[in-house]
């Protein structure tokens, strides 16, 4: 497993609504976790979802996800 940073957003109620930073630079989203943009460091995740509670509102929060190294992306 390779675990890392994402940048996710969430209900008011605490619930995922499967949207995640894709861009850093053009504030994009995504709905594919494996797009997502991947950040290394807790803190540098925790900057980038300060930008997109400013930029797109709503609550973004630093999440650690784990990924299997022996799975293609996407499949």
């Amino acid at each position: 497993m390779t675990y890392c940073w994402l940048v996710e957003n969430f209900t008011p109620e605490g619930q995922s609504t499967g949207l995640y930073m894709a861009c850093q630079v053009n504030m994009t989203l995504t709905a594919d976790v494996n797009a997502a943009r991947r950040f290394r460091r807790q803190r540098t995740a925790e900057f980038r979802a300060m930008d997109m509670r400013e930029a797109r509102r709503g609550d973004w929060r630093a999440v650690e996800h784990g990924f299997d190294d022996g799975k293609t992306p996407n499949v």
